[in-house]
């Protein structure tokens, strides 16, 4: 019977426990496992920001010499001037040309009326045997507004759909809603469409704009490779069909803003301009092979590129690239397209070279510089403290976590 009773009173206990949620007592679940609690003292942390401090220092003065390395050369060309004589408007900046709508500089209608600027000649000195990119620059363009940011159709992109979807409103189709643009989207409207060419100067002064002393630039793999390969495809046409024949059945029609068809992005299909010449069926095509634009149609190297939408107002995309630019004088034409005064913004022009660490930016070497000095600074005060400060430490020597005890 004392068996008997005995187990139920252990079975009672059981099932209070139980009931209670208690947990057992195990060091684990009690929280009383053993551990190693560091006092920390003056002569215990001086190493640790001694060390610091020292490989700090180092990693950034590694970091900056690597970025004095860089190559680097910026101009500014928001107001350059018109330099086409038969514009009438010689000399007056092209920013505001562009905004005068009465004169027609943004009208695709009228391919013809271009504004152009032809900068001074510009110094290179340590390009040479270096991989050169060259980046346009904007400001004050808020590519990360959310409206903007998700104007767009990937479905469309990848050519999983053939339309667009109603994400793209307010360019997803015509008034009618009889065609629908391709691609769709505020995004691919707003394509940067101003072009860039680039000329060696036997000198300073003397600088012929002609084909002999033009600079190869080109557009190829200036886009993330998993971009071109799985982000942007075209459609398939029938056999016997190309692109342009593709999305004319299709009743797919170019972004209202752009000039030439979606087909004939990264081709030489068009007919150029003749500045200020009224001429029939000519487009002027900023995205032609003529401009190193390298990609069709969705693959457009040049358009993926401007897909990928900047996180600050303030960015710049990669444009062109080059294997080697000889020391001397260069010019650059520009075909300035692209209006970005009506909301106060500015336009770049970068040409830069890349080290192991990348692109110009000191900023990782000057927070590595910081980091270490502010280490060693700490070092310094901690020797100070230990020199001058006069209390009897041989009892705290002899002091032992293990004796705390917390009831």
């Amino acid at each position: 019977l004392d068996k008997q009773q005995s187990s139920n009173n252990m079975a009672d206990t059981e099932e209070e426990r139980r009931a209670s949620r208690k947990p057992n007592r195990s060091d684990f679940k009690q929280q009383t496992l053993r551990a190693w609690r560091p006092v920390l003292t003056p002569s215990t942390v001086l190493p640790t920001f001694s060390l610091i401090g020292v490989v700090f220092v180092i990693v950034g003065a590694i970091l900056l010499a690597e970025n004095n390395k860089v190559e680097e050369i910026e101009f500014e060309y928001t107001d350059c001037e018109q330099t086409l004589e038969a514009s009438g408007d010689n000399g007056q900046s092209c920013g505001e040309l562009l905004e005068d709508y009465s004169k027609g500089y943004v009208d695709n209608q009228l391919p013809w009326v271009q504004c152009q600027c032809v900068t001074k000649a510009y110094s290179f000195s340590g390009f040479k045997g270096k991989d050169t990119f060259f980046y346009y620059a904007l400001d004050n363009y808020y590519q990360n507004h959310r409206r903007y940011v998700d104007s767009r159709s990937d479905p469309q992109l990848r050519s999983k759909q053939t339309e667009g979807t109603s994400e793209c409103n307010p360019i997803e189709s015509n008034d009618n809603d009889t065609k629908f643009y391709a691609p769709c989207g505020l995004i691919a409207n707003s394509l940067f469409n101003d072009t860039f060419e680039m000329y060696y100067c036997a000198d300073k002064e003397d600088c012929d704009l002609t084909p002999e002393n033009q600079i190869t630039l080109s557009g190829k793999d200036i886009s993330w490779k998993s971009d071109r390969e799985v982000k942007f495809k075209n459609p398939k046409p029938k056999d016997g069909q190309d692109l342009c024949q593709f999305w004319e059945e299709a009743n797919a029609i170019k972004p209202p803003n752009w000039p030439v068809d979606t087909c004939n992005l990264g081709t030489n299909n068009t007919t150029p301009c003749t500045p200020f010449v009224n001429e029939t069926n000519c487009q002027q095509n900023a995205w032609s092979t003529s401009f190193g634009s390298n990609g069709v149609g969705y693959e457009n190297e040049d358009l993926i590129v401007w897909m990928r939408t900047a996180a600050l107002p303030n960015f710049r995309k990669l444009y062109r690239k080059a294997d080697s630019l000889e020391d001397g004088y260069y010019k650059f034409k520009i075909g300035y397209n692209y209006p970005v005064k009506s909301f106060k913004g500015g336009k770049h022009f970068v040409i830069s070279t890349t080290s192991s660490i990348g692109g110009k930016n000191p900023f990782l070497g000057i927070a590595y510089l910081t980091v270490g000095c502010l280490a060693i600074m700490a070092a310094v005060v901690f020797v100070l403290f230990m020199k001058y400060d006069t209390r009897d430490r041989s009892t705290e020597a002899n002091f032992q976590v293990s004796n705390m005890k917390w009831n």
